[in-house]
């Protein structure tokens, strides 16, 4: 009997959440359907997508959606952002983890974005959501790293709680200052310093309420022991803040901590002066940088004849149109069919160039039935790759960007999306559903 009560509740449970699920209008219902199909960073990101349009005018849809896209969100393969430093992210495979970050198709970017959506509707809900979010674990970061984390997200939605989600009677009481300060406790990584100066610069308190913040900060700039890269990373920021409180602190942190000898020139003139030990001396950030190979780099030259002429100067429309061109194109093609992700240092490498070289030929290639050949060949090779599992957002850097590539022309902008569509990879067919659907009149669907 008991088993069997159970086994009701479940079930009227489940009937319940189909219920809600189907009060949602059309066309929300078939493409949230569309977005619980895709791996959680998509589902996520549909479905704020569908709240941040506007149209959805049910409160109750628009707070159950922002609530299962903040529950979903946490299972994104990307933990937390990190940006590319300056100079890594050309034709590396740091350079392209970093533009996938762009996306903010991580865990981290997407619970704080439902947090600032909530904040719309039930603020007291959005406070809770943001207590509820696990900080990422920070790794150590070595001089060898050319990418550094970049927290800015979950510092903008912690200011936005600070300064929207407390009663005045809560703000009487301190409240909102005292959760200020547990953040403040929470904070690991030097990099974290300058947002949160920010958040304390932007927050709504006392001018004593903010000089006690100020002293924490301080403390924390002075105690927090930073790992080479982050602590170069960190100055440039460190070093804008005009923070009179901070000075003293940022002196000292100065002082006490290391560096990497590429980014000696961002460091104080007097670190070394004032008993800081010298930037490390090593050939760093070691780079990852893609058309090393012996396949690869066959593929250059032939592919270069493609655009220009013997002089350097781009092919024109009409060059590109004779048969002796077009003949290039297809032996071009078939020696691009030999190449293979064991020739490459990674599959991510492999995906990325070959991606780079099927962009490059549907942009050359005469619209006709070579270019849907290329296209389509790219659809199936984006379609089958296997970083579709392994790293989903960067899988989706490649034809996003493709997309984005054609954004003024709108006839092949259709033809890139009917591809899409037809692929059946659901990814692929979601962000058809949402252009069409969401973003009709507008050039763009996504920004990162």
């Amino acid at each position: 009997m008991r088993i069997t009560r159970l086994l009701l509740s479940c079930i009227l449970i489940w009937s319940t959440a189909q219920a809600e699920i189907a009060k949602l209008p059309e066309p929300y219902q078939s493409l949230a359907e569309l977005a619980r199909a895709a791996p959680p960073e998509f589902t996520a990101d549909a479905l704020l997508r569908i709240i941040e349009l506007g149209r959805l005018t049910d409160q109750g849809a628009r707070h159950d959606l922002i609530e299962e896209a903040f529950r979903i969100a946490s299972s994104a393969k990307f933990p937390a952002r990190m940006v590319g430093l300056p100079g890594t992210t050309t034709d590396t495979a740091s350079g392209a983890l970093s533009r996938a970050y762009d996306l903010r198709l991580d865990a981290l970017s997407l619970e704080s974005r439902a947090v600032r959506d909530m904040l719309q509707l039930d603020p007291a809900n959005s406070r809770e959501l943001f207590g509820q979010i696990a900080r990422p674990m920070l790794n150590q970061t070595t001089c060898d790293d050319a990418l550094v984390y970049d927290l800015a997200e979950f510092y903008q939605a912690l200011g936005a709680v600070v300064n929207s989600t407390f009663t005045a009677k809560e703000r009487a009481k301190d409240q909102h200052v005292n959760f200020l300060y547990d953040y403040l406790g929470q904070a690991t990584s030097p990099l974290e310093i300058a947002p949160l100066a920010q958040v304390i610069q932007g927050a709504s308190v006392t001018t004593l309420q903010r000089q006690g913040l100020w002293a924490r900060l301080g403390g924390l700039l002075e105690s927090v022991q930073p790992d080479d890269r982050s602590f170069s990373a960190s100055l440039s920021a460190l070093n804008a803040l005009s923070v009179p409180e901070l000075q003293s602190s940022l002196e000292k942190y100065r002082q006490k901590s290391h560096g990497c000898e590429s980014d000696s020139s961002n460091a104080t003139p007097n670190a070394t002066r004032n008993g800081a030990a010298p930037p490390k001396k090593a050939g760093t950030p070691k780079l990852d940088s893609y058309w090393q190979s012996t396949s690869s780099q066959q593929l250059l030259v032939p592919g270069k004849k493609l655009r220009f002429d013997r002089n350097n100067v781009p092919l024109t429309d009409a060059d590109r149109s004779t048969p002796e061109w077009q003949q290039q194109a297809i032996d071009y093609l078939n020696q691009l069919n030999g190449w293979t992700a064991d020739q490459e240092n990674s599959e991510a490498d492999y995906y990325h160039e070959k991606c780079t070289v099927l962009t490059t030929l549907i942009e050359l290639v005469p619209r006709g039935s070579e270019s849907d050949r290329v296209l389509a060949d790219y659809v199936d090779f984006v379609s089958n790759s296997g970083l579709y599992q392994q790293s989903p957002a960067e899988w989706f850097l490649e034809p996003w960007a493709l997309l984005d590539r054609f954004q003024t022309n709108a006839t092949m902008r259709a033809k890139i999306l009917d591809a899409y569509q037809q692929s059946g990879n659901p990814v692929l067919s979601l962000e058809v559903a949402l252009e069409k659907t969401l973003y009709r009149q507008r050039s763009v669907g996504r920004s990162p």
